[in-house]
């Protein structure tokens, strides 16, 4: 049997019809036909029904595999959060890229290093970053540079028979505009790279700034970031451990299982990385902006969630995680 017919596409009242007798939702809130019209115009139901990983089923009895106690409003402002909570955050991802970008030049300024060599010695070596930007040749942002600084040729892919772009020599290209060149990914690998030639140490090590280029990438690709927040097999560093060990109000228990949270560890490392890299006005306006949407925003309809343990212990170890670096900041 094909997937077409295991899993027939319904509309969004039948989807509401089955969230209502197979999964147990309720309609209490919104009305079916309010989560009609908003699982049609606003937001579809995978993404919607996604955030109901965070409420527990009914294990046994006539409800067995039926959510207990929740309404479908609950799924609509968990989304809805999570929309206002991602935009937050690829804020302070775009600061933290900046801002490493801008700690690298001051390294070559400080130490005179010849901005040209570093580039050619790690693109010898990163043919796949090579062949990246070639492919962003005929792009609007970065075409003039690369045309500029790379040689460009031209030739025939064998296997689609189609003309690609292909670099044939980067000796020219200095530090300063290859930055501007490459992804958030290639930069991390770019830095520890740059760091081990100069024999300088990273501000921030490499496994952080993965944690923090995995979020931003959710965040980008639009994700649902806060669809499961149970405690899973995450480990968080040490030095991620060791900071929040210090906040108060934060057991050592809660500490170790929250941050087996995938979406907590990266968010928890976000706000380190963010303290430690950014510029001081740029980081006190980004964590007053983050600290307005969780103490507003994400508690305009609490009542929603005073039943459910998962979301308001996540939540409180976050806002207190936060506050730690908000106030360390007041300055």
């Amino acid at each position: 049997m094909s997937n077409i017919e295991e899993k027939p596409v319904l509309s969004s009242a039948q989807l509401i019809q089955k969230m209502k007798d197979e999964k147990g939702i309720a309609f209490c809130i919104v009305s079916e036909k309010e989560a009609e019209e908003y699982l049609f115009n606003i937001n579809n139901f995978l993404r919607t029904a996604s955030y109901r990983k965070n409420y527990q089923k009914y294990q046994k009895g006539s409800n067995e595999g039926k959510y207990i106690n929740l309404d479908f409003a609950y799924l609509k402002e968990l989304s809805t959060i999570d929309m206002h909570f991602r935009m937050e955050i690829i804020h302070l991802c775009i600061d933290i890229e900046h801002d490493l970008k801008v700690k690298i030049l001051q390294e070559v300024e400080k130490s005179n290093i010849d901005g040209y060599s570093v580039v050619r010695e790690f693109l010898a070596k990163n043919e796949g970053i090579v062949k990246k930007i070639a492919a962003n040749c005929s792009s609007p942002f970065t075409c003039n540079l690369i045309q500029k600084y790379f040689t460009i040729e031209e030739e025939i892919e064998p296997i689609r028979n189609k003309k690609v772009n292909i670099i044939s020599k980067y000796d020219d290209c200095p530090i300063w505009v290859f930055l501007e060149l490459i992804t958030f990914g290639d930069l991390i690998y770019f830095y520890t790279f740059f760091c081990e030639q100069m024999e300088i140490r990273p501000i921030i090590s490499k496994s952080l700034l993965h944690l923090v280029k995995n979020l931003r990438n959710g965040c980008a690709h639009n994700n649902c970031i806060l669809a499961n927040l149970s405690a899973s097999t995450s480990k968080a560093p040490q030095e991620i451990s060791r900071i929040v060990s210090n906040i108060d109000g934060i057991s050592k228990s809660q500490m170790q299982k929250k941050l087996t949270c995938r979406p907590v560890l990266e968010f928890v490392t976000l706000l380190y990385v963010y303290d430690k890299l950014v510029s001081k006005k740029v980081k006190q306006k980004g964590f007053e902006k983050l600290y307005k949407l969780f103490t507003n925003r994400m508690l305009r309809n609490k009542e929603y969630f005073k039943d459910n343990e998962l979301i308001k212990s996540t939540y409180d170890f976050s806002m207190k995680t936060l506050s730690f670096f908000y106030k360390k900041n007041q300055f």
